[in-house]
């Protein structure tokens, strides 16, 4: 059974994207990439979609999907990863539509094994910075004229918070995000008093 445990978080924090934005956001990277005749451009909007894409649905933080490459475990759909704040290994196979975008992300760009999945265009086989992926998020996001607080963590915290509205499986999620306690889950989501009282306005048995 699913707990409330009050909140309490300042200003400053982080917010998970909503899911109308995330939504948004990737749309228009699609349309950026379809739309831009620049070869370049084009590659850059493309890695951009699937770097949000990746962060949207695998919960990795920024600095551990920008070291992924390309694989033998990746070419079969398997995600591995030995994460950089924890050290703690993450390892399980990809949704099947995911994989697949991830694949034909892969061959529109003609990357190849050894090469970094989100390469950076300033030298060779390097990927981005996190300073980079941030600087292109906040960009995005304020085209949409997003005004709450966004940046690369807003990715996996949006994974966070919907995977618990889903499914209010506050253990599993926990688990997931390698955090120490339920309640440190339920900080990081900013799951609030407005969100436990709609969820008690909505409950009816």
């Amino acid at each position: 059974m699913s707990r409330y445990f009050p909140i309490k978080y300042g200003r400053s924090t982080v917010r998970p994207l909503k899911k109308e934005d995330a939504s948004n956001l990737m749309i228009m990277l699609q349309k950026k990439r379809d739309n831009e005749s620049n070869e370049l451009k084009k590659k850059m909007y493309d890695r951009d979609y699937i770097l949000v894409k990746l962060g949207l649905n695998t919960a990795f933080r920024i600095n551990d999907l920008l070291k992924l490459q390309v694989n033998e475990n990746l070419l079969k759909g398997i995600m591995y990863i030995r994460e950089n704040k924890t050290r703690k290994e993450q390892y399980w196979e990809l949704n099947p539509k995911l994989f697949k975008d991830v694949m034909d992300y892969i061959n529109r760009n003609n990357l190849y094994e050894g090469e970094y999945l989100f390469p950076s265009r300033k030298g060779h086989n390097i990927p981005i910075t996190s300073q980079q992926a941030w600087n292109r998020i906040k960009k995005y996001t304020k085209e949409l004229g997003i005004k709450y607080l966004v940046g690369c963590h807003s990715l996996r915290k949006c994974f966070a918070r919907t995977f618990y509205e889903q499914t209010k499986d506050i253990i599993t999620l926990q688990k997931m995000l390698n955090h120490s306690s339920p309640q440190v889950t339920m900080i990081y989501i900013c799951w609030d008093d407005e969100d436990q009282q709609k969820a008690r306005q909505d409950f009816y048995i």
